[in-house]
Parts: structure tokens; C-alpha cells; sequence
């Protein structure tokens, strides 16, 4: 797992972290999520990798707890097909306590589409066992898949995410700037954080802050870090980037 940093827009503070799929070959060369993608078509591969990258980040927190660190909350990806079999939450939860991680330091993210996929009770029972332990829980990029408002009443979700094609288009699209500021209006309305993906320029940011929403993440704050690197990014007083 890479850790890439979230962060309030007014002041560049950190407040989490996501963690991100990096793998390598042979030639230790660093290699990206999208080009193993279709593994996580496949349950057997995809739950696999999860619980690579889910023993990981937890044994990485573990050690940031233990050295005395301030640690920010981690947000970590579940793949649609992880969801097949009922049982998501109770694995989650389990490998949580066994590196006793407090529950309101982890997040799941899941995508929109997950919420359309056939079996997606099997969704709404794990995401409302999770928030029952104090897991959080983010709806990724939202407005770009089946999602619509009747669902964020439905669905246990603390935190949507502005897809990073909204944040991209926003300044050349009125349309888009008004979705924008739509999605932002609706945190406070509906009690949810908003956070905008793919920050890249300045122009992004000012716009973001113009609109109403306060967190973010993207290149222009930094990209993914290894955990070394996240760690002592926490150290730092105060956590700013």
C-alpha cells in the first residue's frame, strides 16, 4: 500500500490518508492498480489482493500507533466482487481487531456501481454492520454512476467523493461547476464530508474552496507515499502540506 494524503483545503492540513495498490516486477519497477485490473473481476484474485493489502495497511497503522504517532484515518478501496459472498464485514472486522486498530481509524470506500450490482443486499448488511462498529464509510466517485439521492438516505454513507473528471471539467463546464457546487450544498444538508479527487492546479483549488467544499486530495497537495513517508508526515506539528 501507497498512502495518498487528504487534506483541508483552507490550510493544506492533513486529515487522512487513502490507500492505494502499488505492486512490482521483477525489476522492482512500480506498477499501477489499472494494470491488474482485471483481477478483481475475479473473486478468488480480488479477494486475495484484498486481504494482502488489508493485513498491511493494518500492520502499518499498527506500527504508527506503536511508535506514539497522531494517526490520521485510512481509507481503504473494496472491489464489487468482494461483496459475493456475505461475509465482507465479519473478515474486515475480524482482521481489525487482530491488529487492533480502533474502528474509527479505517473507511471503506466503495463506487457507485457497487450499489446497482445484483447482490447488493449483501452490500447494504456489511456497510450497516461496518458503520454499527464504527467503520466509516465513503461513496467514490460520486455522479458519474447509478447512484441518486433516494440512495444516500438508504445507504449508511458518511463521506461522497467529487470524481476527479468533475474537479478536471469544472472550470472550462458551467454545468459542471453547478454539479459541483450542488454535491458540496448537499454535505452539510445530509450530514456528509465532501471530498474532491484529482486536485491537480491551483485554479482546481481556488474553485473547490469558491463552491464550498473544504477536503480534498490530488497532486497538487502530493501523490501516493509509501508508509515510511506517511509516517513521518504525521510526526510533522503542525500536519501540513
Amino acid at each position: 500500500p501507497f498512502y495518498q494524503p487528504k487534506v483541508r483545503l483552507d490550510n493544506r492540513e492533513l486529515i487522512g490518508f487513502e490507500a492505494l495498490l502499488r505492486w512490482r516486477d521483477e525489476e522492482n519497477t512500480v506498477f499501477l492498480p489499472a494494470t491488474v485490473a482485471e483481477a478483481f473481476n475475479d473473486y478468488e484474485l480480488a479477494t486475495k489482493i484484498s486481504e494482502t493489502m488489508q493485513t498491511r495497511i493494518f500492520a502499518d497503522m499498527a506500527h504508527w500507533l506503536a511508535a506514539g504517532v497522531k494517526v490520521v484515518p485510512v481509507s481503504i478501496n473494496a472491489s464489487p466482487v468482494e461483496f459475493m459472498r456475505d461475509n465482507y464485514a465479519e473478515i474486515l472486522l475480524k482482521r481489525i481487531a487482530h491488529y487492533a486498530v480502533p474502528h474509527h481509524l479505517i473507511e471503506i470506500e466503495i463506487t457507485e456501481h457497487i450499489l446497482a450490482d445484483r447482490g447488493y443486499e449483501y452490500v447494504v448488511r456489511a456497510l450497516k454492520k461496518l458503520k454499527t462498529a464504527g467503520v466509516r464509510i465513503a461513496l467514490d466517485d460520486f455522479g458519474t454512476g447509478h447512484s441518486s439521492l433516494a440512495h444516500l438516505r438508504d445507504y449508511p454513507v458518511d463521506c461522497l467523493k467529487i470524481d476527479c473528471d468533475f474537479v478536471n471539467r469544472m472550470n472550462e463546464e458551467k454545468s459542471i461547476n453547478a454539479i459541483v457546487e450542488g454535491i458540496a450544498k448537499l454535505g452539510p444538508i445530509l450530514s456528509l464530508d465532501i471530498i474532491a479527487e484529482g486536485i491537480e492546479t491551483v485554479q482546481q483549488l481556488e474553485s473547490l474552496r469558491d463552491v464550498g467544499c473544504n477536503m480534498g486530495q490530488g497532486f497538487l497537495f502530493s501523490k501516493a507515499i509509501c508508509a515510511h513517508d506517511a509516517e513521518m508526515l504525521m510526526h510533522h506539528s503542525p500536519k501540513q502540506i
